[in-house]
């Protein structure tokens, strides 16, 4: 028998959770339910298997320990084996591709250094602030804001040094296209493999358990909503609503006046794919803390961490805006639907969360 240790807290966010499904019905259909289902199953898997992507990049820089990160190409990897084929086959659902440029270099480095500052990326700040993290109650309001200045900047870079959007393999046919992706993607989980047997680290059931649970309702969002699963655009739309209903005269921004954005600013948040997820995934982790009083054992962290917390959100904002996406969105996304900017993203993220790593021990992370 499960027993709930802050009954409380459960009861407020099943309540939440049942009345946001109905606005959302109304607001969207059945597909709104799902989405938002959908997006709590992911909060309380993410919570229930501890699946970080800053803690597993900093365990490979720090601890020299590239097992996590190895789960993080093979959820990419199950994910392209579906994804590039559905994307292919079907005109109703579109991958996230997005161009090669120096906005996507300059936004990754900025993203990677601020999720070492605020301990966790878009989908870690998530279902961490759902269980009650302190530090993520200062990160997220900052990584909204910075979400918004990002849509300013935005469209003055987009072009600079651009190449344009990239797809690996998209001059061959769809299966041999589908072959290189996962290829390429399979063979990094092999090598980060490699290197964690060599350090005596085994393949970790947990993980790999959790990975292909997170790979299923990826390759779920994907059909149901018609595009990869995002974090960071729901932080985007939250942000510029709030600036508006303040006066601030969002709409005018160039970003808000593309298709896509504008579309998104003139309806309700509920009816926003990448939000309705990121409500639903805060819901499933504070569930799930609620069950298992992860909520009482929750402490503020240290003045200087929540400083660091703040800026980190604001640089992952705007570097997210820039970059297209997060770790989430841009990385995951991006490789699984071919995009050669996925890689990018990878890569210069990789660089910051290395500079990110020198800040906290400069400021004394515990």
């Amino acid at each position: 028998m499960i027993r709930i240790q802050n009954i409380g807290i459960f009861s407020f966010l099943l309540l939440a959770g049942l009345s946001t499904g109905l606005l959302a019905f109304f607001d969207s259909g059945l597909k709104g339910i799902v989405l938002l289902s959908l997006g709590i199953i992911l909060g309380i898997t993410f919570l229930f298997f501890q699946y970080g992507f800053a803690s597993g990049w900093r365990n490979l820089i720090v601890d020299k320990n590239p097992s996590m990160i190895s789960y993080h190409f093979l959820l990419a990897t199950i994910c392209s084996l579906f994804f590039i084929p559905l994307i292919g086959l079907n005109s109703g659902i579109i991958g996230s591709i997005a161009p090669v440029n120096l906005s996507l270099v300059i936004g990754a480095l900025m993203f990677g250094f601020g999720m070492q500052l605020a301990n966790g990326c878009g989908s870690g700040v998530l279902f961490t602030f759902g269980a009650g993290s302190g530090r993520m109650i200062i990160a997220l309001p900052f990584f909204i804001i910075g979400s918004v200045l990002g849509t300013y900047i935005l469209p003055f870079v987009i072009d600079v040094m651009s190449l344009g959007q990239i797809v690996i393999g998209n001059d061959f046919p769809l299966f041999v296209k589908t072959l290189i992706n996962v290829s390429l993607l399979a063979f990094m989980f092999l090598i980060f493999q490699f290197f964690a047997r060599k350090k005596k680290i085994q393949l970790n059931k947990k993980f790999l358990i959790g990975t292909i649970i997170i790979a299923i309702l990826c390759i779920m969002v994907l059909f149901f909503s018609g595009s990869p699963w995002g974090v960071t655009y729901g932080f985007t739309l939250w942000g510029a609503k709030i600036f508006s209903a303040l006066g601030i005269p969002v709409e005018n921004f160039t970003f808000w006046n593309w298709p896509g954005p504008k579309r998104s600013l003139e309806h309700s948040v509920l009816s926003d794919i990448s939000s309705m997820m990121n409500i639903g995934m805060i819901i499933g982790a504070g569930l799930l803390a609620s069950i298992t009083g992860l909520f009482s054992k929750s402490n503020w962290p240290p003045k200087a961490e929540l400083i660091s917390a703040g800026i980190g959100g604001i640089l992952m904002g705007v570097g997210a805006r820039l970059s297209f996406g997060c770790n989430i969105g841009a990385f995951l996304g991006g490789t699984a639907s071919g995009s050669l900017h996925g890689w990018i993203w990878f890569a210069m993220a990789f660089i910051g969360t290395y500079f990110g790593i020198i800040y906290r021990n400069k400021v004394g992370y515990k």
